[in-house]
This record gives C-alpha cells, structure tokens and sequence, in this order.
C-alpha cells in the first residue's frame, strides 16, 4: 500500500464545508489534501493532520488540470483517525489546521504555530465537547495498536 493516498469525496466535502463556514477569506488559494496511511507521532503525541508550504519544487510538480501555478498548501490527514472521527470530529481537524494558514501582507502563502497547545479560537468553537481530541487519540491509537498486533501475529513476529 502506498504511503499517501488522494483524498476521497468525504475528505474534500468536509474540507469545502469547513472553508464556507469558518475560512472564507482563504477560498482563493489551492489546498491538495491527501491521506497520510502511516501514524505519525510528535512530541510523543499522534498527529491527526497537517499543513505544509510546498516548496518551489514540488509546487511545479503539483500542477494539473486544476491548479496550473501549484497548491499553496498541502494538508496531509492521517486516514485511520479519519476513519474513526465522527463529523464533528472531522470537521474539528480541518478547522485546527486551517487555522496555521497565514497571508502575509505581500500576499505570500505563510504557516503559523499554536498559539498554546491548540489555537484560543478552536478552544471556544469546542467548548461543547473540550474532551474530543482525548478520546479521539485514545481511540485511533487503540486500533493502531490493534492492527500491529494483527500483522505481527498473522507473520509469526516477523516485520
């Protein structure tokens, strides 16, 4: 199976969804969203998602039909979280990434850190369900745990 995969009708749904809502100054720039199949772990902790500036490289290799200059940005969603999140859940992902999407006043495509460990506005739009990320991770680890112990067992402890 290939590391990354293109984002299905779900992925991209929620991502245009979101934007309407939340990101409307953003509709102008050209997001490539693609499914990341390995975990990733930062600081010890699993990452659901994130958001790269391509570099001038790979911006001329991501030209199509659709983008002719190249993405602004790449978002990479880690697909077994995704599989697992419930729509509100998705919808929180795309919101806490977008919210590193940053134009500077020459109109150059920028990227910011959190503010604290989440972002102050993510904060206030989850103040209905604050424990969401917690079980979100306890969840998709779980079953990241799950599937290892499968391959390990169906290999007879070969990798």
């Amino acid at each position: 199976m290939l590391r990354y995969i293109d984002a299905n009708q779900d992925l991209i749904d929620t991502f245009k969804n979101v934007m309407t809502d939340r990101f409307p100054v953003y509709a102008t720039l050209d997001f490539k969203l693609v499914f990341d199949t390995k975990p990733r772990l930062k600081d010890g902790k699993m990452v659901f998602a994130s958001i790269e500036l391509p570099s001038a490289k790979l911006k001329y290799f991501s030209t199509d039909d659709d983008v002719e200059e190249g993405y602004d940005y790449i978002m990479f969603v880690f697909l077994r979280t995704w599989e697992l999140a419930s729509v509100e859940d998705k919808c929180r992902i795309i919101s806490h990434e977008l919210r590193h999407v940053f134009i500077d006043e020459n109109g150059n495509p920028k990227l910011v850190g959190h503010e604290i460990a989440d972002f102050y506005a993510e904060i206030e739009l989850n103040k209905d369900d604050p424990e969401w990320l917690r079980k979100l991770t306890v969840l998709t680890q779980d079953v990241v745990d799950q599937e290892k112990e499968l391959a390990k067992s169906n290999t007879g402890g070969k990798k």
